[in-house]
């Protein structure tokens, strides 16, 4: 058996895997990277169109939220890069939505001091209500460290935190839903600014009836202070972190799949990669998914059946379509901003519509162009869209196997069409512009993340509030980093979070002093 080289050994490179990886270089610790596609960064990674290289997009990176200097986010990162990992915010009118039902539309401003003065102004009757809602958010965002600060505990502790918490009700509405908040606490009336507060992001997995509200209100608060995008799009921040792991004396190996994690006497001690090699090392971190790393790498026998019980309780949050459009030409005369343009209709959090059935109208739609996102673009002939829709997989998997049928292409272009044609509503014209389309489906979805149902963020966001989900797997030597944690979105704090564990160090706490001294 060959010696160890490395201290820790990463199993996958999203943005979980790479923060740890980076946070663990920090540590001196030489980590090694392996990751199975033939590209590094999950979500973060870019597309480049195969045919000339004119366009490219980072599908997983529509904009990130809170990444402001004072964030926790952008203090981690910029710790864990030194100083290398950049942001830029969207303009003053971040976000449009439009909601057809209601023929309304809100143009949300990037400042929360400014959006609740908005608001008031356009719904005066409402203005009481408004101020009590913007006071909870505030009172959760004050204890926003309680929401990871026992994923940093053994579950035993754990457990006994979030039952303190709960039992006094540590944090605002911790038994209430979305809706039972708006609608039975703040007896929100107006049913436009009902839709306004309900248009938030749905990534959470579940429907807003039962996200508890504290969830809710975490995703709000970062959304609130603002929407950015990183500046030389999500290969930057793959770059960045790389850098770090490598100095310290790290590496990291694309193509390089892991068969299996090698266990000796209820010990985690190292991997055999899908070329037959093993790897020792005294640390295993996995962040392609907890469920993904038991079905997949640890044998049945390793398993802890309390984690296999936790899991259970839990379900994939759901896929997504998304269209990448490359343009040619001069686009300035359509008018599009630095902006993400949003059409909503009905509860999209139930996602009940289904893209396979015929008449289907497509229930919440966003556009962004990151080429105008991204102040680091120079190619102003060549520009890009985002059409992004969030789905479940169900829908598409009578298509496995499948994607070279008639059926599935046909399907495929009734998609591109209908997303073309809300295109050019917004934008007449700019259909003639278009020079390039690529449809990404759930399919597409599993194959890149290797997850069973497509999911491209983890498990449902009761996996906060689940002590057993935890960096610690119940299996010596072997940890979890990524968004089953605890959060999910580009977010670097899963992976400080495992290193935290690993190393036995409050690493949030150092990097954020570290940040300070890199700012000033």
């Amino acid at each position: 058996m060959s010696k160890k080289e490395f201290d820790a050994i990463v199993i996958g490179s999203g943005i979980g895997g790479l923060s740890c990886a980076a946070s663990l270089a920090m540590c001196n610790y030489k980590v090694l990277v392996l990751e199975k596609n033939p590209f590094f960064g999950g979500s973060m990674a870019s597309y480049t169109d195969p045919e000339n290289n004119k366009w490219s997009w980072s599908p997983g990176i529509q904009w990130v939220c809170d990444y402001s200097n004072s964030s926790v986010d952008h203090k981690l990162l910029t710790a864990i890069t030194g100083g290398k990992a950049s942001f830029s915010p969207l303009d003053d009118e971040c976000q449009i939505k439009y909601f057809p039902e209601l023929d309304y539309q809100f143009t949300f401003v990037n400042d929360k001091s400014d959006l609740l003065i908005k608001l008031k102004s356009e719904f005066p009757d409402e203005s009481q209500k408004l101020d009590e809602y913007f006071k909870i958010l505030q009172i959760l965002e004050k204890k926003s460290a309680m929401f990871s600060l026992p994923k940093q505990f053994p579950p035993n502790i754990a457990r006994i935190m979030f039952w303190f918490s709960k039992t006094f009700k540590m944090l605002p509405h911790m038994d209430k839903s979305v809706t039972e908040v708006l609608d039975g606490v703040l007896k929100i009336e107006n049913q436009k600014l009902r839709a306004i507060l309900l248009s938030f992001s749905h990534y959470f997995g579940i429907p807003l009836d039962e996200t508890p509200f504290p969830f809710y209100a975490y995703a709000q608060n970062m959304q609130f202070n603002g929407m950015y995008y990183p500046d030389g799009g999500g290969e930057a921040l793959i770059s960045a972190l790389l850098t770090t792991v490598k100095s310290a004396g790290g590496d990291a190996r694309k193509a390089s799949g892991v068969n299996r994690i090698i266990f000796e006497n209820r010990k985690a001690i190292g991997v055999e990669t899908e070329d037959g090699s093993r790897i020792l090392a005294d640390k295993l971190i996995s962040s392609i998914g907890i469920k993904e790393t038991l079905s997949s790498l640890v044998p049945g026998t390793e398993q802890p059946s309390r984690l296999l019980q936790a899991l259970e309780k839990h379900n994939p949050v759901p896929s997504l379509l998304e269209l990448l459009l490359g343009f040619e030409g001069d686009l300035s005369t359509f008018g599009i901003n630095r902006t993400a343009y949003k059409t909503i209709i009905g509860d999209p959090s139930t996602m009940s519509r289904n893209p396979t059935e015929k008449g289907w109208v497509c229930d919440d739609l966003t556009i962004s162009f990151p080429s105008l996102l991204n102040n680091e673009y120079q190619n102003p002939e060549y520009q890009t869209a985002e059409m992004h829709h969030e789905t479940r997989y169900e829908y598409f998997a009578k298509f496995e196997g499948k994607k070279d049928s008639d059926a599935y292409k046909q399907l495929c272009e009734g998609i591109t069409k209908h997303f073309l044609d809300h295109l050019d509503e917004k934008f007449p014209g700019i259909k003639a512009h278009v020079a390039y389309t690529k449809l990404i489906t759930p399919l597409d979805v599993k194959n890149f993340t290797h997850h069973d149902q497509g999911s491209m963020f983890g498990l449902d966001i009761q996996k906060a509030f689940n002590p057993e989900l935890s960096p610690r797997s119940g299996m010596k030597n072997l940890y979890f980093t990524g968004e089953d944690l605890f959060s999910h979105g580009l977010t670097p704090l899963n992976g400080v979070i495992t290193a935290s564990v690993v190393t036995g160090k409050n690493l949030i706490h150092r990097f954020k002093k570290a940040s300070k001294t890199l700012n000033s």
